[in-house]
């Protein structure tokens, strides 16, 4: 980790001593990182207009099109003002998706970044997950694949994306057709430079792990890859799983997202959408009581855990807030105090630990699966 000037430092849009205050990690095949990414799911309502996963309560679209609206002049200004506020914070690594309100959270980003130097951060998209409409939330095909790199490009507003990755695969027919399909169309983009690298995402690990070998005997390597709420003060499985192994063996930069596990490490009730069983949410809700009767912020305590790990270049955050972003970026150069490390050791050594990894693997593709009908049979 060092807190030397990244190649994104661009003079006269950044403050040098204020980014001297950030730490940088190496993300493999992209470049020097700060600690901290910018998760642009919230800039497409994501979580605050309870869309979450989209797997509950979800609906057929409506008969327009949704992907090039143009959007509300205070929606763009807000986002603008917490990107910068990001940016002139030393952070340099950017997170959205088509999925993100279906476009809108490319296209604020798009508009925000209009007058930041290309120079000054790295951004990563996502295709394959798209509509609201189960029925057309998933398209791994190579065609959409090719074209949703394009249609990215145009919301962004930008010439090329550092890394496109494969939104949710574990939602595909089977692994067979990111394999064939999928990748094969980012690796043409990656040909034509519409894109740097070629990037996994999903939360099941175990089906990352075979979706990256697969593509790399295939000849069409993965560069990047994230993975969400599988390190966090309740879930470390992703540092024993062969899946870091993998990353690791074959050079592959390793996102972290959502050290707060999707909002169950917070002061508030969980959102009505979340998948978590409900051992995992009564877990977190032990945790949240304990952190409470101490006086301490849980989200703090789970943010700092996850920075604390030097193996994990970055950690991507999502918030629409200045406030909070602020408050984010500022964890990155202060320390717990003795007794916020102590109620860390607690949550996690007495209340977490015992009861192993706290994940919910396998819940939301049943969901999935139930609607849709049964799974197509892999040949």
């Amino acid at each position: 980790m060092t807190s030397e000037l990244p190649e994104t430092f661009v003079p006269g849009f950044h403050d040098e001593e204020v980014v001297k205050k950030m730490k940088y990690r190496d993300l493999p095949n992209v470049g020097k990182v700060s600690i901290l990414a910018f998760g642009g799911s919230g800039l497409g309502g994501m979580h605050t207009a309870g869309e979450g996963t989209g797997l509950v309560g979800g609906g057929k679209e409506e008969e327009k099109c949704v992907w090039w609206l143009e959007d509300p002049e205070s929606d763009k200004e807000a986002a603008k003002e917490v990107l910068m506020a990001y940016l002139k914070s030393g952070g340099n690594i950017i997170d959205t998706s088509h999925w993100y309100g279906q476009g809108k959270s490319e296209r604020l980003l798009g508009w925000a970044l209009k007058d930041v130097p290309r120079k000054a951060y790295y951004i990563l998209s996502k295709i394959g997950r798209y509509d609201k409409d189960l029925s057309k939330m998933f398209d791994f095909t190579h065609d959409r694949t090719y074209q949703g790199v394009k249609d990215s490009l145009k919301r962004l507003q930008l010439d090329y994306i550092d890394v496109m990755q494969v939104h949710d695969p574990e939602f595909a027919p089977s692994v067979d057709q990111i394999v064939k399909e999928t990748v094969p169309a980012l690796h043409k983009a990656r040909g034509e430079g519409l894109i740097r690298n070629v990037g996994m995402t999903g939360y099941p690990i175990e089906t990352q792990e075979e979706i990256i070998r697969k593509c790399h005997a295939a000849g069409h390597p993965i560069h990047t890859s994230l993975t969400y709420c599988r390190y966090t003060l309740n879930d470390v499985f992703l540092m024993k799983s062969k899946y870091w192994e993998t990353c690791k063996e074959l050079g592959i930069g390793v996102v972290n997202a959502s050290p707060i596990s999707m909002g169950l490490l917070m002061n508030r009730e969980p959102p009505s959408w979340h998948p978590a069983t409900d051992e995992v949410k009564a877990a977190c809700s032990e945790a949240i009581t304990y952190c409470k009767e101490k006086d301490v912020d849980i989200s703090k305590l789970a943010i700092h855990f996850v920075l604390e790990n030097e193996d994990i270049s970055t950690t991507l955050v999502s918030t629409t807030s200045v406030h909070r972003c602020k408050q984010n970026m500022t964890t990155v150069h202060t320390e717990l105090s003795d007794h916020e490390r102590a109620c860390m050791k607690h949550v996690r050594e007495n209340i977490f630990a015992p009861r192993g990894d706290l994940h919910w693997e396998g819940v939301e593709i049943e969901t999935y699966w139930k609607e849709m009908g049964n799974k197509p049979s892999t040949p």
